[in-house]
C-alpha cells in the first residue's frame, strides 16, 4: 500500500516545503496544492474539522472527520468537495471506511453516486468515479468575497455560507477558519482515495 501512495505522490509531483513555512496569499497556496480539474488523478488530502473559541478564534477540540478534495482554483475563488463523518467509539476517524457510518455533510450539488442525506449511511470513495466533478456544483472558498459554502448557484438566490476568517499553509497542514466558527486543516500531502491513511494523520 505504501508503494502506492509513494507513486501516486511521484506522479502528482507534490513540492517540497519546509515545515516552518507560513503561506497566506492565495497564489502560493493554489500553488501548493493538487485539483482534480488540473490532474489526470484525484488526490484527497485528509484530516479533520474542529471547533473554534468565537472570542478568541483559540482552537478547540475534534468537531468531525475530514475527506477534503479541491476541484480547481481561478481568480481567488477555490472550489471543492468534502464529507465528513463523526470519529468511532475507538476515537479514530477511520480514513479507510466511508462506507459504513453516516456522513454528516457533504455538498448539497454535488453528484456522489451513494452519500445521502438525513438518516443515510454510506457512501462511495471519494475519486472522479464515483463523484462527477465535470458537472457537479461545488462548494467555494471565495476569498474576494471571503465567504466559504454553497454558491447561490445551488443554493437560490445567495447561497448559505460562512465567512471566512483565515486561510493558510503552515507545518504541513492546510488550514481553513470561518466564522461558524469551526477549523478545517487536512495533512497537506495529497493520498489516492483508493488507499485512504489507515492512521492518524497528525
Amino acid at each position: 500500500m505504501y508503494k502506492a501512495i509513494a507513486s501516486f505522490l511521484l506522479v502528482l509531483g507534490t513540492a517540497p516545503m519546509a515545515g516552518a513555512q507560513t503561506m497566506t496569499d492565495n497564489a502560493d497556496i493554489a500553488a501548493h496544492l493538487h485539483f482534480w480539474a488540473r490532474e489526470k488523478g484525484d488526490p484527497v488530502y485528509y484530516g479533520e474539522v474542529r471547533n473554534v473559541d468565537a472570542r478568541n478564534k483559540r482552537i478547540l477540540g475534534h468537531y468531525q472527520c475530514l475527506a477534503l478534495a479541491f476541484i480547481d482554483y481561478q481568480g481567488g475563488v477555490f472550489q471543492y468537495a468534502h464529507k465528513m463523518w463523526s470519529k468511532s467509539r475507538d476515537g479514530s476517524c477511520h480514513y479507510e471506511d466511508v462506507t459504513s457510518r453516516k456522513v454528516g455533510n457533504h455538498g448539497a450539488c454535488v453528484k456522489d453516486t451513494k452519500a445521502g442525506f438525513g438518516a443515510a449511511i454510506g457512501t462511495a470513495l471519494m475519486t472522479k468515479d464515483n463523484i462527477d466533478y465535470q458537472h457537479s456544483i461545488f462548494r467555494t472558498i471565495d476569498t474576494n468575497t471571503r465567504v466559504v459554502g454553497e454558491t447561490a448557484k445551488c443554493v437560490p438566490p445567495k447561497g448559505v455560507g460562512a465567512g471566512l476568517f483565515s486561510i493558510k499553509i503552515e507545518n504541513g497542514r492546510f488550514q481553513l477558519i470561518s466564522t461558524r466558527p469551526l477549523d478545517y486543516e487536512v495533512n497537506i500531502e495529497p493520498q489516492d482515495p483508493l488507499h485512504p491513511p489507515t492512521k492518524p494523520v497528525f
